[in-house]
């Protein structure tokens, strides 16, 4: 479902295939312990192949999580239609998005 890897002193979570309920929740469990270890966590959806409205809850309770305890949660590599969503929804005002890898870890 995932692969993390450190650059930058960063944690970055490649996210593959299915965003829903259940991969959503074991991503947001597996993230907040990431969170114990580093301060700043890149989701990279770039493999990502669909993302329904329960995935999208537990991406919001993550970001609402890391905000109390003063974590960054950054996404990147979003499909067009994934960006869509967090647009139509004006949640790309509240999460830090960026076109690519390269500009989340700046």
């Amino acid at each position: 479902m995932f692969d993390v890897e450190e650059k930058a002193g960063k944690k970055i979570v490649y996210i593959k295939g299915e965003v829903n309920g259940e991969t959503g929740l074991e991503l947001k469990n597996n993230v907040l312990e990431i969170f114990k270890q580093i301060d700043t966590v890149i989701l990279s959806f770039k493999n990502v192949i669909y993302m329904n409205s329960s995935g999208l809850r537990e991406i919001i309770d993550l970001l609402k999580r890391s905000k109390r305890d003063k974590k960054e949660l950054r996404l990147c590599e979003m499909s067009g239609d994934i960006r869509d969503m967090f647009s139509f929804t004006g949640l790309d005002k509240v999460f830090q998005i960026f076109d690519s890898e390269s500009a989340a870890l700046r």
